[in-house]
């Protein structure tokens, strides 16, 4: 009896502190998840005192720039060391230093990165839709890529006959002769040579421009894509290189000769080493010397390369999921005003999908990759353009290689030829050359004159401009339904042309052919004959 009573107790004692542990790991996972609320409140808490002490500061920094005549335009804090300084005379000069791009930062938050996460997620869900929509409707898997092949078609001759001769008439014939005159100005100073080298160097940038483009039309689109692309990278590459050498080249030569019994100065041609590196950095605004990181970090180099390459794989899906199918089936005479705006609606939301593609894959990934192959240390090559509250704010954000270029080689030339009182002609004069490139672009990628972008660009895009800037959510937002209206717009009415150009029979024999949109005859003609 007495050895059953012990038992029957220990057996209890036990009971008791089993269920002492339950009770005391409940309350340990209670006070756990308060504490982990206390964690959560406590990081909101402090990101916001850093937000509202970055912006005391950032102000408190412009403040004291201002008052020293120098104004800081960066709108981040994290650019403290700033992107231009404004001097007295008005014009900004561009600082190269070390930073990473916005992305870059922001992909370290986890709460920023979930949005990578879901638009990958949106990609598995748009290719597994398409695998089903083929099978259930012609009972088989369609792997055979049509759409991309024909894209890619004639990529190896592309490469051959105008990727590499563009690259090596860059490198070479430019530098070679830059070189020669920039040796000759230092021993004799010749009117007739700067006119001779001056008019060489015109003749090279019209044949840059027009020899590319013949034959053209034998390629497939994609390589269009990469052939113009890349003959306007370094047509704006060799421009900055020798706008921004002439001087020192034209100064040192003017020294020399006043100043005969001192030691001359050297030609001002920089060694090719740094025009070769320039040529392929990730920038379009030449200096000597740049930021350089210590070493190549080469996972990251494939991780942006995996980018790039999931990012087309994206876009493909977006075109075949839901531009070609809509639009390949249309009867182009048959379209009327109310078909225009249903498809623009339609094409609003694989348009700004697109859009973000190729912001992520070119502005992003694309430069990137390069800038850490070749250790470029500075890559901001954009600024937060999704915040804009205006067009003025967008366009100078969006795309800041592009805008740097503009603004040193376009609208500092055409501001100190024009002067202060014609600064919005320069102005203008900006956007229009842009719009010009853009559409040189597109008009020979699609094999048709549109000028679409133009308008939108150079037209709306000029207009918004002058319209003050808000600060609200509500201005953002108008500037986003712009963006994606804009890039419907765009998908809409050149999908339309491109198969009007398939389906509706040649009006013009001339040149005219390619100036007007047949879609638009197509339409007339019918409606015509209908009455």
């Amino acid at each position: 009896m007495g050895d059953s009573s012990d038992s029957s107790r220990i057996e209890a004692n036990e009971n008791n502190k089993d269920s002492e542990r339950e009770v005391k790991y409940e309350d340990f996972e209670a006070e756990l998840a308060y504490l982990k609320d206390r964690i959560m409140k406590f990081k909101h808490e402090l990101v916001n005192d850093i937000s509202s002490r970055s912006e005391a500061f950032k102000d408190e920094i412009e403040n004291i720039l201002k008052k020293n005549k120098y104004q800081f335009t960066g709108t981040d804090i994290s650019l403290a060391k700033s992107t231009k300084l404004k001097h007295g005379s008005g014009i900004q000069e561009k600082v190269f230093v070390h930073r990473e791009s916005l992305l870059t930062e922001l992909f370290k938050i986890s709460h920023i990165r979930t949005f990578r996460h879901i638009f990958i997620s949106i990609l598995i869900i748009i290719c597994a839709q398409i695998l089903i929509y083929d099978y259930t409707t012609t009972g088989k898997l369609n792997l055979d890529f049509d759409l991309f092949w024909f894209c890619f078609e004639g990529f190896q001759r592309t490469m051959l006959l105008y990727w590499l001769p563009m690259q090596l008439s860059g490198l070479f014939l430019v530098y070679f002769f830059f070189k020669l005159w920039a040796l000759k100005r230092q021993r004799t100073k010749s009117i007739i040579f700067d006119v001779l080298f001056l008019i060489i160097y015109i003749i090279y940038l019209l044949l840059m421009i027009a020899v590319p483009l013949l034959n053209l039309f034998s390629v497939s689109v994609v390589c269009r894509i990469i052939v113009l692309t890349e003959q306007v990278r370094i047509l704006m590459k060799i421009h900055a290189f020798v706008r921004s050498n002439i001087t020192s080249v034209l100064y040192n030569s003017n020294y020399n000769e006043k100043h005969e019994s001192s030691k001359p100065k050297p030609s001002g041609c920089p060694e090719f080493s740094k025009y070769l590196y320039f040529m392929f950095a990730p920038t379009l605004v030449y200096r000597n010397e740049y930021p350089r990181t210590k070493k190549v970090n080469w996972r990251s180099v494939s991780l942006y390369f995996a980018e790039i390459g999931g990012t087309i794989i994206y876009t493909y899906c977006l075109f075949d999921r839901f531009c070609v199918p809509v639009f390949g089936s249309l009867k182009v005479k048959e379209l009327t005003l109310k078909s225009y705006v249903y498809l623009i609606s339609i094409s609003i939301l694989p348009g700004a999908l697109i859009q973000m593609m190729i912001f992520f894959s070119f502005l992003h990934s694309w430069h990137n990759a390069w800038a850490e192959m070749l250790r470029f240390g500075d890559r901001q090559f954009y600024l937060d353009w999704w915040n804009s509250c205006s067009f003025n704010t967008y366009y100078r954000t969006w795309n800041t290689l592009v805008q740097d270029w503009l603004y040193n080689y376009v609208y500092v030339d055409c501001s100190k030829l024009l002067g202060k009182k014609y600064r919005a002609l320069s102005q203008f004069l900006v956007i229009f050359i842009s719009s010009i490139f853009h559409e040189h672009i597109l008009s020979f990628v699609f094999g048709f004159f549109y000028p679409v972008m133009f308008f939108l660009f150079s037209g709306f895009g000029f207009i918004c401009l002058f319209i003050p800037r808000g600060n609200g959510a509500a201005w953002n937002v108008f500037v986003w339904i712009s963006l994606f209206s804009g890039i419907g717009i765009q998908i809409c009415l050149f999908s339309v042309e491109w198969y009007a150009r398939r389906q509706c029979p040649q009006v013009f024999d001339s040149a005219l052919d390619y100036f007007i949109p047949r879609s638009i005859l197509c339409g007339l003609n019918n409606e015509i004959q209908g009455n």
